[in-house]
């Protein structure tokens, strides 16, 4: 029995004496630091992450804008630091063709180079078809905290969207030695079907033709009689006088591209016997506008007996009218339409039924006879406007 009780004693001393060593070892690793001498291994997360589309459309080329904030320092310490950016990880949906150095636009905290150089936080590109990984040159560093920013281009078509809309995941990874993971973090984008937007607008078109009072400057030249909307009265003509009548004319529209007016006489000033009074200049229906001058008053050339003509303030006419381009000077007459249209009025966009030469303008018609102009007290003409939106 003594020597039981004794070595009973003697393990139960050990056991105590085990039990302190034991506690004595974890204090001091503790009170030391010792937990640095323990393998272990701790991810943090980036922060700040975000990957903005420049088109969301279904399988069209975007442009990718990543932000992120590195919160473990990059360096080359034991190896090459690397960032990996994973397109859409689970379905690799994405594409990536030929994506190059030059594609990185915008960078901030770091640099992508072809080569290694002389810079302190620059990196090479590889790629794959749905990711590219950044490594780190020797010899850099990037600190912790650091804002990251760059932007891949969407005009070389680098990185086509999927097919179908869908939330889709970008990861991005940080690795010490491109293996053991530093930061990571996962940021999402939606790709989605385009909204088309309709709408209408009402198509506004007025033209309006008004008189103008005895007295009017019409393009350098002033009315001698008074005149309506429907109804030109030169009244009894005296042989070496001309007299002039003016009109106002008006156009309000929204069509894209402007509008156009045209006048034509439906025949000479005509009278009951037969005799007319012909076009300005001496009946040859003068094309380009001329300064006014007098008939001939030939014997037996009756076109030269008197003629009429028209000018108008309009300062741009079409490229397209037959007189060309600002074809009215200040009082210069025109005689070609009688057997033809002639463009008066003109503007190339929407007018304001208001501002000179783009929705307002005067038109002036002159007329003279001299001593051989046949008798009559009924000569007579329609004279026809044209208004013709372009839309």
């Amino acid at each position: 029995m003594h020597t039981v009780l004794a070595l009973k004693r003697a393990f139960a001393s050990n056991i105590s004496v085990q039990m302190a060593f034991v506690l004595i070892v974890a204090v001091l690793l503790w009170a030391t630091g010792a937990p640095l001498l323990v393998p272990k291994t701790k991810a943090a997360a980036l922060t700040e992450v975000s990957d903005t589309l420049t088109d969301s459309d279904l399988g069209v080329t975007s442009g990718h804008g990543f932000a992120f904030t590195v919160e473990t320092a990059l360096d080359d310490l034991g190896g090459a630091d690397t960032i990996q950016v994973v397109l859409d990880p689970v379905t690799s949906l994405f594409q990536i063709t030929d994506l190059d150095v030059a594609d990185f636009t915008g960078e901030s905290g770091l640099n992508v180079v072809a080569a290694c150089g002389g810079g302190t936080d620059e990196f090479t590109l590889a790629t794959t078809t749905e990711s590219f990984t950044l490594t780190m040159c020797v010899g850099d560093t990037v600190a912790t905290s650091t804002p990251v920013t760059f932007t891949l281009a969407s005009s070389t078509s680098i990185i086509t969207n999927p097919s179908a809309g869908d939330s889709y995941v970008i990861r991005i990874t940080t690795r010490n030695q491109g293996s053991t993971v530093l930061d990571a973090a996962d940021t999402r984008v939606m790709i989605l079907d385009d909204v088309t937007v309709t709408a209408s607008v009402d198509t506004i078109f007025e033209f309006t033709v008004n008189g103008l009072a005895s007295g009017t400057s019409v393009n350098g030249d002033t009315t001698s009689t008074s005149t309506s909307a429907t109804a030109i009265g030169f009244g009894t003509l005296t042989p070496g006088s001309e007299v002039i009548a003016g009109q106002r004319l008006n156009v309000e529209t929204n069509a894209r591209n402007g509008f156009s007016v045209t006048v034509k006489q439906d025949q000479n000033l005509t009278s009951s016997t037969g005799a007319d009074i012909d076009m300005f200049d001496n009946g040859n229906g003068q094309a380009t506008p001329i300064a006014w001058s007098p008939p001939d008053n030939t014997l037996g050339s009756e076109n030269t007996y008197g003629h009429f003509g028209i000018t108008s303030e309009d300062s741009t006419l079409s490229p397209s009218n037959p007189n060309g381009v600002d074809a009215f000077g200040t009082q210069l007459y025109g005689g070609n339409f009688s057997t033809t249209t002639l463009e008066v009025f003109y503007h190339d966009g929407p007018a304001d039924n208001a501002t000179a030469d783009e929705g307002e303008t005067d038109v002036a018609y002159q007329i003279e006879i001299e001593t051989l102009q046949e008798a009559g007290i009924d000569y007579t003409a329609t004279l026809t406007y044209v208004a013709t939106p372009v839309f």
